[in-house]
């Protein structure tokens, strides 16, 4: 039990089914990292000893590596219990601390249901029977169908698909129905792939019309698009297109100087961080001042940090996946324009900073469901 004790340098092993669960981008790793060095880890990482007497880290993998990059000692605490109690503590903790999306879930019970007594590809050896596809089920709190295209994803063995499910960028059902309906699974997933990146890496699509209408009016204007497109779409007063570089912008206010009304559809996948350097930046200008209100329109991705940093704003979570149309120079533009257009493979929310929730439900409540955040009001 000698990694019970305070002070353990050496790395322990992930177990598999915690390994499944989104990782943490670079920035927030770093961020991490700073965090445990100036104030300690202020939770120690679980670890549980199944019966082989074989030591797993069944949560805080991310403090875990965090501690080895600054050379600190890991804190620890043993869990006591079996594998199954062990499996629904793990998801347990992620759920409420990173609210997984289903098809995060799904795909962390599908390593686990297919995984076989001695490990699988990239899996230590040396761990029980995996459970079946219904206990599995049971523990992450989705239908044993998603199990099953959980299963698919990760027999698949393509480690950007699989990245791309457990970020929460494509859904786990679309990622399973593309590999099993193609003749060639590795053909397949290169399409699925490559569907994605023109999908949600790409920055030249723009937002559909009838949103932007919606927009406007919900807004009462729209005076600034800080992520402009080339073509100018967003019916807005003033443009940032790639080239001005929003962000190295000192501020986003109007050029009078007062607080602007935003609309903000920034690259979803720049340097594989998601658009959290523009949230956060938006958050920082309605903060200071500087920007009145702004709506978002961003991909779902439940287990993204900077998608709980805005839990606090009122968010739309739209209905089915959105058509967005590629601009001038993406390579999708013919397709479109010969009628061949499909929908995004993943969903999409629009997220009101500096709005009420009755804003959102009044122009869009057709289309989605408004969410708000519980917080409990704090003792003065």
């Amino acid at each position: 039990m000698a990694h019970k004790l305070l002070g353990v340098h050496v790395p322990l092993a992930t177990h598999p089914f915690a390994d499944m669960l989104p990782r943490l981008v670079e920035d927030e790793m770093d961020a991490l990292a700073q965090d445990i060095a100036t104030h300690g880890q202020r939770e120690p990482a679980t670890v549980w000893t199944d019966t082989d007497g074989v030591s797993w880290l069944i949560d805080g993998r991310h403090r875990a590596e965090a501690a080895q990059r600054i050379g600190v000692p890991l804190r620890t605490t043993l869990f006591e219990g079996t594998e199954e109690e062990a499996r629904a503590l793990v998801m347990s903790l992620n759920v409420h601390r990173r609210h997984l999306s289903t098809s995060q879930r799904a795909l962390a019970a599908g390593a686990l249901a297919r995984r076989q007594r001695g490990g699988v590809s990239g899996h230590p050896a040396g761990l029980p029977l995996a459970p079946t596809q219904a206990q599995a089920a049971r523990s992450a709190g989705v239908s044993e169908r998603l199990v099953r295209d959980g299963a698919a994803v990760i027999t698949h063995n393509d480690a950007e698909i699989i990245r791309a499910v457990a970020n929460g960028e494509l859904s786990v059902t679309a990622a399973a129905a593309t590999i099993r309906a193609s003749r060639s699974d590795r053909q397949a997933a290169a399409a699925l792939f490559l569907a994605h990146r023109r999908s949600s890496a790409s920055d030249s699509w723009l937002t559909p019309p009838w949103i932007l209408e919606r927009a406007t009016a919900c807004l009462g204007g729209i005076d600034g698009d800080v992520a402009a497109a080339p073509e100018h779409n967003v019916p807005a007063n003033w443009h940032i297109t790639a080239e001005d570089d929003a962000l190295a912008r000192p501020n986003w206010a109007n050029a009078d100087g007062s607080a602007s009304r935003l609309w903000v559809n920034p690259p979803y996948g720049v340097g594989g961080r998601g658009p959290g350097d523009w949230t956060r930046r938006v958050v920082s200008e309605w903060e200071s001042g500087t920007v009145a209100a702004a709506l978002l329109l961003l991909p779902a991705r439940p287990g993204a940090h900077w998608q709980q940093e805005l839990a606090r704003f009122p968010r739309l979570e739209f209905r089915g996946h959105l058509t967005f149309e590629p601009g001038e120079g993406n390579p999708a533009r013919a397709r479109w324009e010969t009628g061949n257009r499909s929908e995004a493979p993943f969903a999409s929310i629009l997220v009101g900073v500096g709005l009420e929730p009755s804003d959102l439900h009044g122009h869009f409540s057709d289309v989605g469901v408004v969410f708000t955040a519980f917080l409990p009001e704090t003792s003065a």
